[in-house]
């Protein structure tokens, strides 16, 4: 896709945004949220958008109105649209920046397995030049980066699997900033993280360990840590999904896809920080060599973990990439991403990420970053109470508690991982419902795998340099 700044607008498909006080000489426009209205005019296809009362426009409401508009550009089969932002004084150039964002996520389709491929949008042309061809490049790189994560979730799990992850990983360590260490199944069991070895012992898709280090700040003593989960296919193991939850478990890493987008954001746009991170990836499946419910495995930590349910696997895989990471990489602080819980989908719906934390200057920190880009976080407790739900009878620890099932699920999750933070800040993001979109598109969300959580962590990460 070409991205190009310019004064005028110069395609024959032009989307104009309107706030509702500007809208009252368009015939049958009202200027309402997010209302489009085509008209056509001097051999010119004009999509009007809505942003709603001035007073209430805000830049998520742009950037979804600009994602809807460029999808009704594509219904249209138009491939060259230009952007003519709204005339709103108070945010002049972040309203157009998000007016971009909106329209290249928006213009997202996954294609790779239609006969008949899509024409799609191949040029997007902002009409302002107040923002820079750097700034618009910037943009353009972040949204392509969420592209990348949408892929990769989207693929077929046959093809992303724990191996395609590490070659994956490797083509990001060609850029002269970002390393790549992959510890393949072996060394798993050699080094002593069983509890991830467990997790993909069952599976012909051997399990990895990926670390992915992006240093743009070598003279930093600070690092931050990114884990993501990755579980290629979850198909419960031996605790095995029914039918109506296992068709759509390729989303089981959807972590590990937001951590890849971001460090390949981070390659191409330099910003002057530290992040290593680390994706614990296998392949949940189930066979003669799945790893048993009731059994009882060692952690890379040392602490003992009961088998209670195979199917909560994904706090097995993170803890064992938690303890490794903080020991031989130190980081300052530490966020993971997983699709860890169904619970969290009860508490906040599909729209909005679980937040835990031991640290409350972080949880504010990401929360705001979670405003600013739409990707929004909401914060639980994690009371002592939940810490000894986690507690075995016969280990340290259980995957699951003992609560009543179902009750506090996302909070003893989040519980379980704490016991493998040390004293760093921690945050937990649960995005079981943020990462997968199962119902119509919303906008620059669209149905299926969203790459939520990049945007939200470039921004938390980069927002003190702004």
């Amino acid at each position: 896709m070409k991205i190009t700044i310019a004064k005028k607008a110069s395609n024959d498909t032009q989307v104009v945004f309107f706030v509702q006080e500007d809208a009252g000489e368009i015939v049958d426009f009202k200027g309402e949220k997010h209302q489009l209205t085509i008209r056509y005019e001097k051999n010119a296809c004009i999509i009007y958008c809505g942003l709603g009362l001035r007073e209430n426009c805000t830049t998520a409401i742009i950037r979804r109105g600009a994602a809807k508009a460029i999808q009704k550009a594509m219904e249209l089969k138009r491939t060259s649209v230009s952007l003519i932002p709204p005339k709103k004084k108070k945010c002049a150039g972040k309203c157009s920046e998000a007016s971009l964002e909106g329209a290249i996520l928006g213009a997202y389709s996954f294609a790779k397995y239609k006969s008949e491929k899509p024409s799609g949008i191949k040029k997007i042309e902002l009409v302002d030049p107040t923002v820079t061809p750097g700034r618009a490049k910037q943009i353009q790189a972040l949204c392509e980066s969420v592209f990348y994560a949408r892929d990769l979730v989207n693929d077929n799990a046959h093809v992303v699997t724990p191996a395609h992850l590490a070659a994956e990983a490797r083509k990001l360590g060609s850029a002269s900033n970002i390393t790549t260490t992959i510890l393949d199944q072996k060394e798993l069991k050699k080094k002593g993280l069983g509890l991830l070895y467990a997790v993909g012992q069952g599976s012909p898709y051997p399990p990895h360990l990926i670390i992915m280090e992006y240093t743009g700040a070598a003279k930093s003593k600070k690092t931050t840590a990114i884990v993501g989960k990755g579980i290629t296919f979850d198909s419960g193991g031996q605790n095995l999904k029914p039918s109506g939850h296992i068709e759509t478990m390729r989303c089981d890493m959807a972590g590990a896809a937001a951590a890849f987008g971001l460090i390949r954001a981070l390659g191409i746009l330099k910003p002057k920080i530290n992040v290593v991170a680390v994706v614990p990836a296998a392949h949940n499946a189930i066979g003669s060599t799945t790893y048993f419910p009731g059994d009882i495995y060692k952690s890379y930590s040392g602490k003992t973990v009961e088998i209670g349910n195979t199917d909560a696997e994904g706090r097995l895989a993170m803890a064992d990439a938690f303890s490794y990471c903080q020991k031989k990489y130190k980081p300052s602080e530490l966020i993971d991403l997983a699709t860890l819980t169904g619970g969290i989908l009860y508490a906040l719906g599909d729209t909005i990420a679980g937040l835990f934390s031991n640290d409350d200057t972080m949880s504010e920190k990401l929360f705001e970053a979670g405003e600013r880009t739409f990707e929004r976080l909401w914060r639980f407790p994690i009371y002592e109470e939940h810490i000894e739900a986690m507690k075995s009878d016969f280990a340290d620890l259980k995957n699951i508690p003992k609560l009543k099932r179902g009750h506090a699920g996302s909070i003893t999750a989040a519980a379980f991982l704490r016991e493998f933070v040390d004293t760093i800040p921690w945050a937990h993001l649960d995005i079981a419902g943020t990462g997968f979109n199962e119902s119509e598109p919303r906008g620059e969300m669209p149905k299926y795998a969203t790459g939520f959580g990049i945007r939200l962590l470039m921004d938390y990460l980069t927002h003190e340099e702004k």
